[in-house]
């Protein structure tokens, strides 16, 4: 690990606690201006922990109006995580929340509180997950807080698997050691691996085999309240 640098483990969500075409995210806000961040962490735990929409209430805590907030905000959008504290690496300090979106990441809400109300002094970094949608991003372009770049969703034997891969060889040779004698390289793309994978299981015996590359952009530009 790089001195100076906090890796955020990613949670293992249950299946059965994410609705359909709801995006799992994972955000760390982190700056070096200690005494925006906790104002801002404040108000986030807080919405966090309130009554009805924590999107909804985290704006009306940064003073916007209702008009305004229906503009930018999904309603079905909510926290499900909020670290308590600051971590300090250094001279940056930073803390963690965990939210589920309809469909896609939303984070137009957040970027514009952080530019209207922190004059951007806060920074964002996410991961977000909606496989149904094809959904896989990691805005962590340095993986400063998220390095994982590659995932493997699959059952084999009977046996359910999520794991996370920093690089495409680590995943490569993940594949090796559980598929056994397999004809795959890192040289090969994503589409012959997960083709050649899949055709080396028994089509009837309910497994499945999906590698995905998280993406460093995503587009805004349908967001409501997006810039």
């Amino acid at each position: 690990m790089p001195p100076g640098v906090v890796f955020y483990e990613r949670k293992k969500y249950k299946e059965a606690n994410i609705m359909a075409n709801y995006c799992a995210n994972s955000i760390v806000f982190f700056s070096k201006d200690k005494t925006k961040l906790s104002r801002f962490l404040r108000k986030v735990y807080a919405a966090f922990d309130s009554i009805g929409s924590g999107f909804y209430n985290l704006m009306v805590l940064h003073g916007y109006k209702n008009r305004e907030i229906l503009s930018v905000i999904d309603k079905r959008d909510s926290f499900t995580h909020c670290d308590t504290r600051l971590e300090q690496n250094k001279d940056t300090y930073s803390f963690r929340v965990d939210v589920e979106t309809a469909w896609e990441p939303h984070m137009a809400m957040f970027y514009k509180i952080i530019r209207e109300k922190y004059n951007d002094a806060i920074h964002i970094v996410y991961m977000a997950e909606e496989p149904g949608s094809e959904v896989f991003v990691n805005s962590d372009k340095e993986g400063l807080y998220f390095p994982e770049r590659y995932l493997i969703d699959c059952c084999h034997n009977g046996e359910y698997y999520k794991e996370y891969f920093n690089t495409y060889p680590e995943a490569i040779s993940w594949i090796k050691e559980n598929y056994g004698d397999i004809n795959v390289t890192e040289y090969d793309s994503l589409a012959f691996v997960q083709h050649t994978v899949e055709n080396s299981s028994p089509s009837d015996d309910g497994d499945f085999f999906y590698i995905h590359r998280f993406e460093t952009d995503y587009n805004y530009g349908e967001e409501r309240g997006a810039a």
